[in-house]
């Protein structure tokens, strides 16, 4: 289950030749969504995912089996961290036949290492370059050996501190995994502004971690705990700023929206995590009537057991659908749930008729011209024959690793980073509502001076 608060809202979980190496090493202005180029009408614009946990396994895996048209990763909750070199797999993990289903379905199979909360073993191993080298090659050597699709990490309660060198550790990661073809993911804690109110997400830089992962998870959710006073999971003028933050610092293409498909019921300020079936049934039983905070656009209700007062809040198809016009209102890659197993079954329809595009992805960008000059790299290019285009994807690629790390709105770019005397080879792809459409081909030049 995702961390448990203490203090503060949003804590965590409670509950081509030269592209050969690179083509699957995305890291940038568009979501890694290869389901997504060319894609014809009539199918979901955005794509979503969601954390299989190792707990509640069978009813996970089932209600994933069953949509899994809406998604393009699956993020089963299998390993933790135990000590730099140190992985353990939780009970279930690794199971042949949940590795088998998702394969088969073609989406990427990226399992979730955690810390058990456990913030001090994280701090420990990124104290030191040599622990920070040592847990990269771990996972790399995980996802290689088990032929994953790469790697989610959701590392919680570490200290503001550990802010520069959990940069670093991602950093590495990331340019080993995209090395062998991997993604990464990170989820993140909610919040509004730099650095952040308390620990948790001081110890995390959007910015920073969004210029080389290739998915920026937000927890937005957890407004209101375990042991809190009772409230809304998820406000959604709280979620609506958070997802704001984010797409501020980070490529919008690049970034899933948390939410919650579980809730807490609360008796005074000790509350107990449950799914919505579980809701449901406290609900019918004891006869109470579902009520709407439509400021919170959260159901909740209240109820008497054992001569004790409680207070539920919790998410549904109708708080779901609340959120998903945030997603949009935002431009984001789309959303990540946490999480499957018990959850409300409309919510599937209500995200495959929200999402349902009657816009084909763009063709690709023709004739692109790459210029070097002094200082920089000038990049430009005609727009695609179809398709209507928001933004374009530019990709500059360098010695067997490709970054995507730029967005454009016009037919044109200026590369100021690029190396003196460095040869490099750029691409460009359309982007619009049904998603990132086919690469121009690519084309090289390097600084004059």
């Amino acid at each position: 289950m995702r961390a448990k608060r203490t203090r503060f809202a949003g804590r965590g979980r409670s509950g081509s030749r030269r592209w050969a190496l690179a083509i699957a090493a995305l890291v940038g202005a568009v979501a890694l969504v290869p389901a997504l180029g060319g894609q014809a009408s009539g199918v979901t614009a955005k794509k979503i995912s969601a954390w299989i946990p190792n707990w509640d396994q069978a009813r996970a895996y089932n209600s994933f089996m069953a949509n899994a048209d809406l998604y393009d990763e699956a993020l089963p909750y299998w390993y933790e961290m135990q000590s730099p070199s140190s992985i353990t797999a939780y009970g279930g993990a690794e199971d042949p036949t949940v590795i088998a289903g998702i394969r088969s379905t073609g989406v990427r199979l990226v399992p979730t290492i955690a810390n058990a909360f456990d913030g001090a073993r994280v701090s420990s191993m990124l104290s030191t370059a040599a622990g920070r080298t040592a847990h990269v090659q771990a996972l790399v050597d995980l996802v290689q050996t088990k032929g994953y699709d790469g790697i989610d990490v959701d590392y919680e309660n570490m200290a503001s501190t550990d802010r520069t060198n959990f940069t670093s550790f991602v950093t590495q990661l990331a340019s080993a995994l995209h090395a062998n073809g991997k993604v990464l993911d990170v989820a993140v804690y909610a919040k509004t502004s730099e650095p952040g109110t308390w620990a948790g997400p001081q110890s995390e830089d959007y910015a920073a971690l969004g210029s080389v992962v290739d998915r920026l998870q937000l927890m937005t959710y957890d407004y209101h705990w375990d042991t809190s006073a009772a409230g809304p999971i998820a406000p959604l003028s709280w979620v609506s700023q958070v997802a704001a933050f984010a797409a501020s610092k980070v490529s919008p293409s690049k970034v899933e929206l948390g939410m919650n498909l579980y809730g807490y019921d609360w008796v005074g300020s000790n509350g107990q995590s449950k799914m919505w079936d579980e809701m449901e049934s406290a609900r019918t039983a004891s006869g109470a009537a579902r009520q709407w905070d439509a400021t919170a656009a959260e159901p909740w209700f209240t109820y008497t057991a054992a001569g004790q007062s409680h207070t539920a809040y919790y998410g549904d198809a109708q708080s779901v659908s609340a959120r998903l016009a945030v997603v949009d209102k935002y431009n984001l890659a789309g959303a990540a749930f946490w999480r499957l197993g018990g959850e409300d079954p409309a919510v599937w329809p209500t995200v495959r008729s929200h999402w349902t595009s009657t816009v084909s992805a763009p063709s690709a960008p023709r004739n692109l011209r790459v210029t070097g000059t002094a200082g920089s790299v000038t990049l430009s290019w005609t727009p695609p024959t179809a398709g209507p285009v928001t933004s374009y994807a530019v990709c500059r690629g360098s010695r067997g690793a490709e970054t995507c790390m730029w967005t454009s709105s016009a037919t044109s770019f200026t590369d100021t980073s690029a190396v003196l005397k460095t040869v490099y080879y750029y691409r460009v792809a359309a982007v619009n509502a049904a998603g990132q459409g086919l690469y121009s081909g690519e084309v090289s030049a390097k600084r004059t001076s």
